[in-house]
């Protein structure tokens, strides 16, 4: 396995989403290091360029070939999350609602 270094994806107070992240490469896969959070749900996003359009991220499972949108269900955080990220190097981290303090969220892409 190839892991990037950890990068800080940090929604700010009153914030709903962390500035863009580049990973370094293209990963296919993101570990998502979530802190104590204000109960919302979290989801990642992906670009083609740091500057780009972020689109939330879907996944496909083989079984049942319906597209699944990776969110989490309202959580308070505290857990290190694996999310495959289709082999993308720019991300951001968002929130269904604004945090109640700042929150380093940190990221790390995989790939084998």
């Amino acid at each position: 396995m190839i892991f990037s270094d950890w990068k800080a994806a940090t929604i700010l107070n009153g914030g709903t989403s962390s500035a863009a992240v580049d990973l370094g490469k293209d990963y296919e896969f993101m570990l998502i290091e979530l802190p104590t959070l204000t109960s919302q749900t979290i989801k990642p996003q992906a670009a083609e360029t740091l500057a780009g359009t972020y689109y939330d991220l879907y996944d496909t499972p083989p079984a049942t070939g319906a597209a699944v949108k990776i969110i989490t269900a309202a959580t308070t955080g505290d857990y290190i999350w694996l999310v495959p990220i289709g082999c993308v190097r720019f991300v951001k981290i968002v929130s269904g609602g604004a945090q109640g303090a700042q929150r380093l969220i940190r990221v790390r892409g995989q790939r084998s």
